[in-house]
């Protein structure tokens, strides 16, 4: 079986989220099927990318957009993906950083207009509740919908909003995480030593858009939280560095927080840290919040994407009703407030995680192919 792979997410050499295309790509290639994969070219090495073309996976390389709307217009009359395609390949899985991404591919609209028999899977890995497309993206997401053999959403609410924003029942539908890296370890990490100091972490792509670095600054800015004991650690990398470290330093914060940079293995995080703070502005799932649940850490976060659909607020952690400071504060003061119950709150973290994996997400895609193959 020949399986061919696009992948929409770009902005950076790898992200957490593509680890499902990935990870079934080398499942595929594992049991004998062919890979192609097109992916947006990066500025620097990748390791994910040289794994798998080691594994006799192949990679196609397509430039990224410097100009939208010319770039529909091109590719209304020429493909971006005749290599991709030349080969007939039985299955194609579209791995979206958003739906909204396919608006810009009207040369995909084309080829599987002609080509009724190539089997789809299409992979939703982020929705937010600001997205409203406009009538063209509109048509463009609900062809795909309704071309699409199975539709996978990393959340509940990613999965609803979709509907809502399109006037479509999706077919198909299956909620189901991306892997995280260590999915198959669920075991608690030692909780670290306090010593009258609780380290927080922010864990995320520095992108206050999406991620909301600048509403924790805020919430944390206030002479209440100034006069307590704690220390915040800001890992990951993004565009949004200098206006982070802006903010820092505009609320006077510099000696409570520092950053991390970006750490390959979360555990590492967790070794040192006792709390995620992720007041993010909208989500998928993140895999970062799952990997801090999966250690037994004290995760707060805000109520977008599925947060609320693994969190139990006030038992396994702690959910801000907004992307406001003010929301953030009351969950993040809830948090403080119970330390003498963290034991039995990562236990419950720990276990709500471990059952976001009950359902294995690279044999639940896998099954998906191989059933394909039987029709």
């Amino acid at each position: 079986m020949k399986i061919a792979i696009v992948s929409t997410v770009n902005g950076s050499p790898w992200a957490g989220s593509e680890e499902l295309w990935y990870q079934t790509a080398l499942k595929c290639l594992e049991v004998g099927y062919e890979v192609t994969a097109s992916v947006f070219q990066v500025n620097a090495r990748c390791v994910q990318h040289q794994n798998f073309k080691s594994k006799g996976g192949e990679i196609i390389y397509r430039k990224p957009f410097w100009n939208g709307r010319l770039h529909v217009f091109t590719h209304k009359y020429i493909s971006s993906f005749n290599n991709l395609f030349k080969d007939d390949p039985d299955v194609l899985i579209l791995s979206l950083g958003c739906m909204t991404d396919l608006g810009m591919y009207p040369d995909l609209v084309r080829y599987l207009t002609k080509n009724k028999k190539i089997k789809v899977v299409t992979i939703c890995l982020y929705n937010s509740d600001n997205i409203i497309p406009d009538p063209f993206t509109r048509e463009r997401i609900r062809f795909f919908c309704n071309r699409s053999d199975e539709s996978i959403f990393v959340s509940k609410h990613n999965y609803l909003l979709t509907e809502r924003q399109n006037a479509i029942k999706i077919k198909n539908a299956h909620v189901f995480s991306s892997p995280v890296s260590y999915q198959d370890s669920h075991e608690l990490l030692p909780w670290p030593e306090v010593d009258g100091l609780i380290q927080m972490a922010s864990v995320a792509r520095l992108d206050v858009r999406t991620k909301g670095q600048d509403v924790l600054l805020e919430t944390l800015s206030t002479d209440k939280w100034k006069s307590r004991n704690w220390h915040l650690n800001i890992y990951g990398k993004g565009e949004d560095f200098e206006y982070i470290s802006q903010l820092i330093g505009f609320y006077q914060l510099s000696d409570k927080v520092s950053f991390g940079g970006f750490v390959a293995d979360t555990r590492d995080i967790w070794k040192k840290n006792h709390m995620l703070v992720m007041p993010s502005r909208s989500e998928g799932l993140s895999l970062a919040f799952l990997e801090a649940m999966i250690c037994g850490r004290i995760c707060v976060a805000t109520d977008v994407g599925g947060f609320a659909e693994v969190i139990t607020d006030s038992e396994s952690g702690f959910l801000a009703e907004a992307p406001l400071a003010k929301y953030f504060d009351a969950a993040l003061e809830r948090a403080w407030q119970n330390q003498e119950n963290y034991s039995s709150i990562r236990i419950k973290a720990n276990a709500a995680a471990a059952r976001v994996f009950e359902v294995n997400p690279i044999e639940q895609m896998l099954q998906f192919i191989n059933n394909f193959s039987i029709k």
